[in-house]
């Protein structure tokens, strides 16, 4: 191949390293449309949550974001990709909190005494309610005064859960809250805990998940 054809590349060449990879956009669960799962007890919340989703996520499309799981911390990492990924969105520059000052929220303070009074010890691999509970008190340490956040996962099936706050219900569609949304491999849901991810939304809005 001479020196023209090498700077073209071949057909092949140039597909190995000019093509992009597709995102990997996945489907929320869109309980509006799921007449069995409409009926469940708690259908109202799944409502509200399904709501606040949309709103995040138009269509219910997102994309998750790979979290390291060192120290068993995944979710302190997911909650800081979504954060930067899901609130620069708004346009107000916010900001982001550390590993070390989630940690430090988590092992000290407010969540030392709602640790005790759920009767919880550990001092990693946090549940969903801890995260949730973790965030707000970050937020209202370190973001604008009056500023109201709430935290929210969906799941490996694709049913998003939003947990209510002192400060917020999830069918307040107040735009001016601070709603993050994390990925959980769906442990949390079937009371565990599991992994944990950060989510985005596709990188072209509209886009469709594979089929």
């Amino acid at each position: 191949m001479d020196e023209a054809q090498w700077s073209q590349g071949s057909p092949a060449t140039a597909d190995v390293a000019y093509e992009k990879k597709p995102e990997a956009i996945e489907q929320a669960a869109d309980i509006l449309l799921d007449e069995a799962r409409a009926q469940l007890p708690r259908s109202r919340a799944y409502v509200h949550a399904r709501q606040r989703f949309w709103d995040a996520f138009p269509g219910g499309r997102f994309v998750r974001l790979a979290t390291p799981g060192d120290d068993l911390e995944c979710a302190l990492h997911a909650a800081i990709i979504s954060m930067k990924h899901q609130a620069s969105r708004s346009g107000s520059s916010l900001p982001l909190p550390t590993v070390e000052e989630l940690r430090d929220i988590f092992l000290s303070g407010p969540m030392t005494e709602y640790n005790e009074v759920v009767g919880l010890s550990n001092v990693n691999d946090l549940t969903a309610d801890q995260l949730s509970a973790v965030f707000e008190e970050w937020g209202r340490a370190n973001l604008p005064a009056g500023t109201r956040c709430q935290l929210g996962y969906v799941t490996d099936d694709g049913v998003p859960v939003m947990m209510n706050t002192p400060d917020v219900e999830t069918a307040d569609p107040d735009p001016t809250v601070l709603r993050i949304w994390v990925f959980n491999d769906g442990a949390s849901l079937r009371g565990g805990v599991g992994h944990y991810e950060g989510i985005r939304r596709p990188a072209v809005e509209g886009a469709e998940p594979p089929r």
